[in-house]
């Protein structure tokens, strides 16, 4: 089974596949998930070379959107061979492990931004961006126009 979320640049996003509860999320939606912010980031690429520093992020948590159309209530066998894939719409992806969101420290704060310093996201962010904020390089798992997200089983 796959769980897919997507989004368009004007559009909410849509939580679609095997889950238990499909659902479409605003922002106001994801804003009621709880708000989660990081203060001053720097985001750097592999190499370390600075992309950006930014002095507020805020957005909900992926974990929190997966679960809430029901992601945890699959049996535990099935969630231990889960890999959850983020695509942005320039066709570049993030990967993550079940086990790296939901046991360990990573999946606190891999968020679903929705805004920057206090307002929405710039336009070549798009209207939601990822960013997993615990990675020690936190370029390669920042993606902006966050177009899907697919789980699927190994």
């Amino acid at each position: 089974m796959n769980i897919v979320v997507a989004i368009a640049d004007t559009e909410p996003l849509k939580i679609l596949g095997g889950v238990p509860r499909p659902r479409i999320f605003t922002i106001e939606d994801l804003v009621k998930l709880g708000r989660h912010e990081l203060g001053p980031t720097q985001v750097l690429c592999f190499s370390g070379r600075p992309v950006a520093q930014v002095d507020s992020y805020a957005g909900a948590r992926l974990i929190d959107v997966l679960d809430h159309c029901g992601l945890s209530e699959r049996p535990r066998p099935e969630l231990k061979r889960c890999i959850v894939r983020v695509r942005g719409d320039d066709g570049y992806e993030a990967v993550f492990s079940w086990n790296e969101l939901y046991n360990g420290t990573i999946g606190e704060k891999v968020l679903v931004l929705y805004e920057k310093n206090a307002g929405p996201l710039e336009a070549h962010l798009g209207t939601l961006c990822l960013i997993s904020a615990n990675d020690a390089r936190l370029g390669p798992r920042h993606l902006r126009g966050m177009s899907q997200v697919t789980v699927q089983m190994l």
